[in-house]
């Protein structure tokens, strides 16, 4: 009986046309389409150049932090986000502990397990042995620069489709990349808190460029899959190929799939809308509409199980069910938005008019999605502001093909063009004040962070610790166990948790109201440090139940000696 070999390796594999705008097809690996990849890195090379400046210049707020540490302090490696920073930290350390399903250091509720935070959960199976805590911020910073390089230049491709001069697709990258809204005026009237929100610019990765690229990789890789799924339609390709890659954003974050999908759909329902009004019989497009709603379904396929397996999880699984109410991302007030984009939308939308009367079929897609924006922020789901990802794309190159056909508005295109830039300059440089100014939450104490490693050495692994929520949200990044609380909707039942542990270190509480408490969180250790002593003066030295295992200078750690039924 004879061997069949089969390399079954799928790699994607680029061409582009003359405009140079990017195609990609889905074959095995070979030379040819390793060749294929060359050819287009080469084709990119000056975008690849300046993908990895940005990414370059992003990071060295982060180098800052590194080198201010001193001898008293040291960096947690985020400057931004720094508490949702840690909680990835820490699904890696659980990866390099062998999980492969997502299960939270945050909560003491039963877990089944969920296919979520892979790319995390995988990055940390890559660290190991001694410093671990160092090696998993620095492979997570990997993931930023790789994920950043990766969503320029899907943004490239995507703008090389629409924008024909170079010169013009550089300005466009430029402000996709790095331009941001108005909300820099809300900053210089002082008014950063203008209807409970802070400028959209400065909290929403998905409404703009910069924040994504700055802090948070698995965002920029799901907006790169994103965007090129998006050439891949618009340049006719097959169908399943788009859902492959929207399959991946999927893992990434599954809540941008819905995004595409509802971007296609509205593109198709305007194209057969356009047809009918003009009347339009032409055989060869009714069959690219056909052709396009045919991908859509396939793209829709493909890409549809991981969404559907993680719909039934949430509405499954209790301590999902309970994540899902406390996750809460509401859009802000419309004046935010308003504020954001409207010094750009009404240019933007005159520039996909003149996308639309060129081209109706591609502009159609961005004028469907501008429309359908207000839709997706104010949706009733809990995650209304993430919807708005990739819509700064639209928005970038409708403005920059106003500008491209009205080349007699040179000054006011200059005025304006460099308005879209002082909201990242603000991020950027108030980033690399942070970085230098030694205190909490970007930094932690030695002593804290002593505490922390002793723990990770001697204490079982996913034990249960008490703790303030600060204490807590830092430990599972440095140490493979679980906390009673120490992040907002990680934590199950966050209000009623964080009523318990200020009881519990309260010294009005009763040592058997306590005991239950402890039972109840099956709390293997507690840990008092300054944090704790804020919340109360309960003196745990005092207890025969608890036996001092460290303790140095303000930080001490105490274990359970009864037994809470584990």
């Amino acid at each position: 009986m004879g061997v069949c070999h089969i390399n079954f390796q799928p790699m994607v594999n680029l061409s582009w046309d003359y405009d140079g705008s990017c195609g990609m097809d889905l074959l095995f690996v070979d030379e040819y389409s390793k060749e294929m990849i060359k050819r287009y890195l080469v084709k990119r090379k000056q975008i690849l150049v300046i993908a990895v400046a940005v990414m370059i210049i992003t990071s060295v707020p982060y180098l800052i932090g590194f080198a201010s540490e001193g001898v008293n302090w040291r960096f947690t490696g985020f400057i931004i986000g720094v508490e949702d920073g840690n909680s990835y930290i820490a699904k890696m350390l659980s990866g390099s502990y062998g999980a492969w399903l997502f299960k939270t250091p945050y909560s003491t509720m039963e877990q089944q397990g969920v296919l979520a935070f892979l790319p995390y959960i995988l990055l940390g199976k890559a660290a190991a042995g001694t410093a671990i805590h160092y090696q998993l911020v620095v492979l997570y910073h990997c993931f930023r620069l790789f994920s950043g390089i990766l969503a320029i230049l899907a943004a490239y491709d995507l703008i090389s489709i629409y924008i024909k001069k170079r010169i013009w697709k550089i300005w466009a990258l430029s402000i996709y990349v790095l331009g941001g809204g108005g909300g820099w005026i809300l900053v210089l009237l002082e008014k950063k808190g203008l209807l409970g929100s802070l400028p959209l610019d400065f909290i929403s990765p998905e409404s703009f460029g910069f924040l994504g690229l700055f802090g948070f990789p698995h965002l920029a890789f799901a907006r790169a899959m994103l965007l090129w799924g998006l050439v891949l339609y618009l340049e006719r390709r097959s169908g399943y190929l788009t859902g492959l890659l929207w399959m991946i954003l999927g893992l990434m974050q599954p809540l941008y799939v819905p995004v595409a999908w509802c971007v296609l759909g509205t593109h198709n329902l305007l194209q057969l809308i356009n047809a009918l009004i003009k009347k339009d019989n032409n055989k060869v497009k009714i069959k690219q509409i056909k052709d396009d709603i045919s991908n859509t379904i396939k793209a829709i396929i493909i890409s549809s199980p991981l969404i559907i397996y993680t719909g039934y999880a949430f509405v499954s699984d209790p301590f999902l069910i309970t994540w899902a109410t406390q996750n809460l991302l509401p859009s802000p007030h419309i004046v935010h938005y308003i504020i954001a984009y409207g010094l750009y939308l009404p240019i933007a939308a005159l520039g996909i008019r003149f996308i639309v009367v060129d081209d109706t079929r591609s502009g159609l897609l961005l004028m469907g999605w501008l429309v359908i924006l207000p839709l997706l922020v104010y949706a009733p789901v809990a995650t209304q502001r993430r919807l708005a990802e990739g819509i700064w794309v639209v928005i970038t190159i409708g403005l920059i093909n106003f500008f491209e056909n009205r080349p007699n508005l040179y000054k006011a295109k200059i005025i304006i063009l460099y308005l879209a830039f002082p909201s990242t300059i603000i991020i950027y440089f108030g980033a690399i004040i942070c970085a230098i100014t030694l205190s909490t939450p970007i930094f932690r104490p030695i002593e804290e962070v002593d505490m922390y490693l002793d723990i990770a050495r001697t204490a079982e692994t996913n034990s249960v610790f008490l703790s303030s929520y600060d204490t807590g949200n830092n430990l599972p990044a440095w140490a493979p166990v679980s906390v009673v609380f120490g992040h907002g909707p990680e934590t199950t039942d966050h209000n009623m948790v964080k009523d318990d542990v200020v009881r519990l270190y309260s010294s009005e509480t009763s040592e058997q109201v306590r005991k239950k408490l402890l039972k109840k969180y099956h709390v293997d250790y507690i840990i008092v440090g300054p944090k704790e002593q804020e919340i109360g003066s309960w003196s745990a030295a005092k207890s025969d139940q608890l036996l001092n295992i460290y303790e140095k200078g303000d930080y001490a750690v105490y274990k359970t000696l009864a037994n809470h039924g584990k």
